[in-house]
């Protein structure tokens, strides 16, 4: 835990590369100090298909998915320092957003080998 997962726009129509972006939600998570760097999970996929505004214009989403027991501050600190890293990649999107959200810990199942 936690889990990054992030839905985007065509990484080509953004002139990003996966690694970059990857590497930026990482590191911002990372540098939160809210996590072990072994537990960070951060996974992509490109959106098969999306319709935003009258504009059509490019989206990176990114929910983070975390335990609960983190203060609202720590949540928007983290979100901001996510935000800011994809912020600060080279190539933009229309549209970035990020959403901190509280894994149910009572449903959630988990098995490491």
């Amino acid at each position: 835990m936690p889990h990054a997962l992030i839905e985007h726009s065509d990484l080509q129509t953004l002139k990003l590369t996966s690694a970059d972006l990857l590497e930026a939600v990482f590191c911002a998570m990372q540098a939160s100090g809210l996590f072990s760097d072994d537990d960070i999970k951060v996974r992509r996929r490109t959106t098969e298909g999306e319709r935003n505004g009258t504009n059509g214009f490019s989206v990176i989403h990114i929910q983070l998915r975390i335990m609960p027991g983190r203060t609202t501050e720590q949540k928007q600190a983290l979100s901001q320092g996510v935000l800011d890293a994809v912020l600060d990649l080279p190539h933009q999107a229309g549209s970035t957003s990020v959403e901190v959200v509280d894994i149910d810990k009572s449903s959630y199942a988990k098995r490491v080998i």
